[in-house]
């Protein structure tokens, strides 16, 4: 046998040993979810969204703040008017004069643990825009989060089915390849009896290399894509893929994935988002030209702090700025100028989501009758190789008439697996532009669908 088979043989043994458990595409998108980094990374983002928000959410409670000190001063603080006393010694009044005339005050070592506590009344607004955009700020990130998600499973549904490709092209390969054997053999067998010329059976030898150069070269391309769908995954060893490629013969119109992506669209729901939090910033810079209206109150307990002071107060506040040098006014145009931009933007970016489906669809439909088209081929090759095998049994037709016949029954085989591949990419790929990645399952288990496989071949 020659090395070049050997290294062939080899290589689809340690394929094939590299996982004996069955995959279905459910499957394989159910573990990259759970572990894939990039949505790990949009739910941490999302988690974090949840939180500013919830503390957004905390300026229209109440604000308290607790205080507390021991204090050593200098001095006692004390009026003293023993001073006065010799003014007033003309009056009867000699057991007061012989008291001491200093009253302290405040004694130099005191202690107090106090509260205070600050509700708004108003704020011209700014609370609850602020509130608006930390939701509209979460909406972002969980529209960022859905994008990751079909993207990454664009990619899986890609990755996946280029190893279903690769092993089914391998098997019609190998096929090829044992053909080229076996006509090798009964063409050897014909010469030795004087019944076919050295020419031909140098030419069977001359295909017989080419077949195994193929077959090399779907093993390298299979050995890449079983690596690519593992890096996806997050596995390490990929068994028997039990979703095969598939076809629609008929998918919805245009016109229903156009409205579907205006709806759905995850890139367009955060350009929508971008929008109103424009919007809340506008709100924000407005109620800079309000006053702020707070009530406040305060008390507390002490140790040595003179009664003349208050234990506890309450009141209202209020905060306006008359002049900043027109700050407030050039902010409040940059915010609505801003959401100009952010308004124009959207419109922009519908129109690339029209375009963008419109080129899908046209891709899937376009795989889509090709691979229709084909199956004419693959019925009249099949056929055509059948019939040019038993002329050659029977003498009526030579060994390049069966090579060639072999050859294109596997080229037009391999042609229609890749035009199934490339109508379940572009389906993959229009369904994620459309917001509905999920509902490719719906097409993949249909009654109606048609599965292309030649790897059990």
């Amino acid at each position: 046998m020659r090395p070049t088979v050997l290294f062939i043989l080899s290589a689809l043994i340690y394929v094939q040993a590299l996982g004996q458990c069955t995959l279905s595409l459910t499957e394989a998108a159910e573990m990259t979810f759970a572990t894939n980094s990039k949505i790990k990374a949009t739910e941490f983002q999302t988690l974090a969204a949840k939180r500013s928000r919830q503390a957004a959410l905390s300026l229209f409670s109440p604000q308290i703040n607790i205080h507390s000190g021991w204090v050593h001063t200098q001095k006692d603080l004390y009026i003293d008017i023993n001073p006065l006393k010799p003014l007033l010694g003309s009056l009867d009044i000699a057991p007061l004069l012989g008291l001491d005339w200093r009253y302290t005050i405040q004694n130099r070592n005191f202690g107090f643990i106090e509260a205070d506590i600050t509700v708004p009344i108003f704020t011209g607004g700014k609370i609850i825009s602020a509130v608006k955009a930390a939701k509209t700020s979460e909406q972002i990130a969980i529209s960022q989060g859905l994008a990751q998600r079909q993207a990454t499973f664009t990619e899986l549904v890609e990755r996946y089915f280029a190893l279903s490709l690769s092993r089914s092209a391998v098997a019609v390969r190998t096929q090829v390849l044992e053909g080229m054997q076996q006509h090798l053999k009964d063409i050897s067998a014909l010469e030795s009896l004087g019944l076919a010329t050295k020419a031909e059976v140098l030419y069977v030898k001359y295909r017989l290399s080419e077949a195994e150069q193929e077959l090399a070269a779907a093993t390298s391309t299979l050995n890449l894509a079983h690596t690519a769908l593992c890096t996806t995954i997050g596995t390490e060893s990929i068994g028997e893929l039990t979703t095969p490629i598939f076809y629609i013969q008929a998918i919805e119109s245009l016109d229903h994935f156009i409205t579907l992506a205006l709806q759905s669209n995850a890139q367009l729901s955060e350009v929508r988002s971008q929008r109103q939090l424009a919007k809340q910033n506008i709100a924000v810079h407005r109620a800079e030209f309000f006053p702020e209206i707070v009530a406040m109150g305060g008390g507390g307990f002490t140790r040595n702090v003179t009664n003349i002071l208050p234990r506890w107060a309450v009141g209202v506040g209020l905060n306006f700025k008359l002049f900043d040098g027109l700050r407030r006014e050039y902010q409040y145009s940059a915010a609505k100028n801003t959401y100009k931009r952010v308004e124009a933007l959207e419109l922009a970016a519908q129109d690339d989501i029209k375009l963008l489906v419109t080129s899908l669809y046209n891709s899937t439909t376009a795989s889509l009758e090709r691979i229709l088209a084909l199956q004419s081929s693959i019925d009249f090759a099949t056929e055509y190789l059948q019939m040019q095998r038993d002329a050659f049994s029977e003498g009526a037709a030579t060994s390049t008439t069966v090579i060639d016949a072999t050859i294109e029954l596997a080229a037009v085989r391999i042609e229609q697996l890749k035009c199934a591949f490339e109508f379940d990419t572009n389906l993959a790929k229009l369904l994620e532009v459309a917001g509905a990645s999920d509902t490719l399952f719906d097409y993949s288990n249909s009654s109606t669908k048609h599965s292309l496989s030649y790897e059990k071949e």
